[in-house]
C-alpha cells in the first residue's frame, strides 16, 4: 500500500491525460476572459473546495484574503438564516469543504481562522476513519480520484467544530442521488445525519455528491427538506438571493490550486 498523496501537483499528474489537457484549456480560456471587467451582483455566495494540499496552502492564503476584502465572511448557518429572514446584506461568502479530507483539517482549517472564515464541511460518513485499504477502493470508485487522499477520522470531524466550523453531510456513500429510488434517497440523507448528528451534534446542512445540472433534481430538494435538513448545497454556479433558494444552493467550485485571476472571475 503506498501512502496517501499529500501534492496537489501528484494528484494533477496522475490524472487521465484528458482531464490534464480539458484543465489546460479552460485554464486558457479563463486568462482571455477574466480581463474582461466584470462588476459582482448582489447575493449570498458560497464557495466550496475539497483540498489543501502541502503544496497549495500559499495559494489558498491568497484566495483567502481576495474573499475576506471583497465580501463579508459569514457562516452557512448564517446565510441560510439572513436567506430565510430576507435580510442578506449582497455581499456574503461562504466557504465550503466537500468529502472530508485530512488535509482540510491540517492545512486548510489553520488559515480559514487566520482569516476570520468559519466553514462548512460536508462529510461522507463511509469515508469517516476508513482504513487506507477502504479509502483506496472508495476514492477511486466514489470520487474518481487516481491517487489515495488521507480521510478525516471522527476525532479530527471534533476537532474542526472545536475550531469554530460547522459539519454538514454528503450523505452516506456519495452517489449521485437523481439515480436513486425514493427508499434509497432517503436512507442516503436521513441515516448520515442521524449518524452525524449522534456523534457529532446537531446536523443541519447538506450537500448534493456531484450536484451539478444533470445531477439535481427537485426531488433531491425535496427530500433533504423530508429529512429535515435546513439547506442542501448544490454544485451549480451562481449568487443565492432569497428563501426560495435554500434548498438548491448555488455554490462556486473553487480550488486552492487556482491563480487569483480565475477565482475572481467566477466570483464577479
Amino acid at each position: 500500500m503506498s501512502s496517501y498523496v499529500t501534492e496537489g501537483s501528484a494528484l494533477e499528474r496522475a490524472r487521465p491525460f484528458w482531464s490534464r489537457a480539458r484543465n489546460a484549456v479552460r485554464g486558457g480560456a479563463l486568462s482571455v476572459l477574466s480581463r474582461v471587467p466584470r462588476t459582482p451582483g448582489p447575493g449570498v455566495r458560497i464557495v466550496h473546495y475539497h483540498y489543501v494540499f502541502d503544496d497549495e496552502r500559499e495559494r489558498f492564503a491568497r484566495q483567502l484574503q481576495y474573499l475576506a476584502r471583497e465580501f463579508n465572511p459569514v457562516s452557512l448557518s448564517e446565510a441560510v438564516e439572513r436567506l430565510q429572514l430576507g435580510r442578506t446584506e449582497g455581499d456574503e461568502i461562504v466557504v465550503t469543504f466537500d468529502d472530508g479530507f485530512q488535509n482540510q483539517l491540517d492545512n486548510a482549517a489553520p488559515l480559514l481562522a487566520e482569516h476570520g472564515f468559519s466553514a462548512c464541511f460536508f462529510l461522507v460518513t463511509d469515508l469517516l476513519g476508513a482504513s487506507p485499504e477502504r479509502a483506496r477502493r472508495f476514492e477511486r470508485e466514489r470520487l474518481h480520484l487516481p491517487l489515495p487522499v488521507e480521510p478525516l477520522d471522527w476525532e479530527g470531524a471534533e476537532r474542526l467544530l472545536e475550531h469554530g466550523h460547522e459539519v454538514g453531510s454528503h450523505t452516506v456513500s456519495h452517489p449521485d442521488l437523481t439515480s436513486l429510488p425514493p427508499a434509497e434517497l432517503e436512507r442516503e440523507l436521513e441515516t448520515s445525519r442521524e449518524e452525524l448528528s449522534k456523534r457529532l451534534g446537531p446536523v443541519r446542512h447538506v450537500s448534493a455528491p456531484y450536484g451539478e445540472r444533470g445531477r439535481f433534481s427537485d426531488r433531491v430538494a425535496a427530500a433533504a427538506r423530508e429529512a429535515g435538513y435546513e439547506s442542501c448545497a448544490t454544485a451549480i454556479r451562481g449568487r443565492n438571493t432569497s428563501a426560495l433558494d435554500l434548498y438548491s444552493l448555488r455554490r462556486h467550485h473553487l480550488s486552492a490550486r487556482w491563480p487569483m485571476h480565475e477565482v475572481e472571475y467566477f466570483l464577479t
